[in-house]
């Protein structure tokens, strides 16, 4: 068995950014941009208007001459006038502001009489005109490299006329779920049976962090059959994960059938608790995951080590930050295995979970994190400083 610290530098070494993909904008969201992008425009593309009212020389209002409204630009108007000595021009928001008007004044404090605009109050030059370029300056740097896409990011880089980019795109992922013993929900169970949830808990997180499963497959603990699964399915994947069977159980195929499908193992089985048979390899360029076959073990180990795996693949940071909490309570274990707990976290404030067995499920409707507990300590203490594992 390897520690948790070695697990997570083997991952690390394995979880290289994939490859860039060109994708049109909207697809980029929740992705990590793979390259420089600079503005192909101005912002704004041309002066306009930002308000309703009325376009006007600001010399007309210093000479106190007569200004007529001889013209009216809605959005979007081509073939603009010229503004002229004692011209205006009625203009509505966003609008281009035509040739030889510098100000506009809001329609509220505007009136007509005679044919000839009147102020209600004082105004001043130069007002409520959007300058082109002052948002962004065509070749500026819009977007570097490492950045994540957020909707209002997108939403930023849409006003500049961009409509597709290079990013890290989302792994393809695949889910094996091994056992005889496993029945869909809905059906009613026969003795013996008990209800897969393994495929859903992994479909449900993947979806979480922005993955959809290309599949979720069953196999019975049978040789022939899980090889024949895992040879068909792995095609056009970039991560297998596999529940069950990873033991050393007569019926825990998995290892057996990655190794004689030629797999490299790169480890198996980690002092930890729960999950200690994990496996991790690769198989024909596809990184594989086995996982302990119960349904707390299965999400533990996902949280723990496939989400940021997945996440370094995506070209975010996964490794490096580790976070802290104060106990709220105290737990005893044995020396030996690192523990990885089931809490509830508000704030800096970490409180351990009942219900910590790996068949154990319900602590997960309270729960949004782990406590890590190191392995050579036995007994914890309420307020000690624990690291955590956030849960996405």
């Amino acid at each position: 068995m390897i520690s948790v610290q070695e697990v997570f530098n083997i991952l690390e070494r394995n979880a290289g950014a994939m490859a860039p993909q060109e994708l049109p904008l909207l697809a980029c969201l929740g992705l990590v941009a793979a390259e420089e992008v600079t503005a192909p425009v101005d912002v704004p593309v041309f002066d306009n208007s930002a308000m309703d009212g009325y376009a006007i020389r600001y010399e007309d209002v210093e000479a106190a001459i007569p200004i007529h409204v001889a013209y009216t630009i809605v959005a979007g108007a081509p073939g603009l006038p010229v503004l002229r000595r004692g011209e205006a021009a009625r203009i509505f928001t966003g609008a281009p502001v035509p040739e030889g008007a510098d100000t506009v004044v809001q329609q509220e404090i505007c009136g007509l009489k005679d044919g000839s605009l009147t102020f209600l109050q004082p105004i001043a030059a130069g007002t409520h005109i959007r300058k082109q370029g002052t948002q962004t300056r065509k070749g500026a740097v819009v977007l570097k490299p490492g950045t994540m896409l957020t909707a209002g990011y997108i939403g930023f880089l849409a006003t500049l006329g961009i409509a597709a980019l290079r990013v890290h795109p989302v792994p393809k992922v695949g889910i094996i779920v091994t056992g005889k013993e496993l029945v869909p929900a809905g059906q009613p169970l026969r003795p013996g049976q008990i209800y897969e949830s393994n495929a859903v808990a992994l479909q449900a997180a993947l979806l979480q962090m922005g993955v959809a499963a290309v599949f979720a497959a069953h196999a019975d603990d049978d040789e022939a059959e899980l090889q024949q699964c895992i040879a068909e399915k792995i095609s056009g994947l970039d991560v297998l994960l596999i529940t069950g069977g990873i033991s050393v159980g007569d019926y825990d195929f998995v290892k057996p059938v990655l190794e004689k499908l030629g797999a490299a193992e790169q480890f198996h089985k980690v002092k930890q608790k729960p999950g200690k048979p994990l496996y991790f390899g690769r198989l024909r360029e596809k990184h594989v995951f086995a996982l302990p076959g119960n349904p707390a073990s299965v999400l533990t180990c996902f949280h723990v080590y496939v989400q940021p795996f997945l996440k370094a693949l995506m070209g975010q940071p996964a490794f490096a930050n580790k976070q802290y909490g104060i106990l709220l309570n105290g737990y005893d274990k044995k020396a030996g295995l690192t523990h990885f707990v089931k809490a509830r976290t508000e704030g800096h404030k970490v409180a351990i979970l009942t219900g910590q067995p790996s068949f154990q499920m319900d602590a997960y409707t309270d729960a949004n994190a782990y406590a890590v507990l190191r392995a050579e300590q036995e007994a914890f203490q309420a307020g000690e400083k624990v690291e955590i594992v956030v849960i996405a």
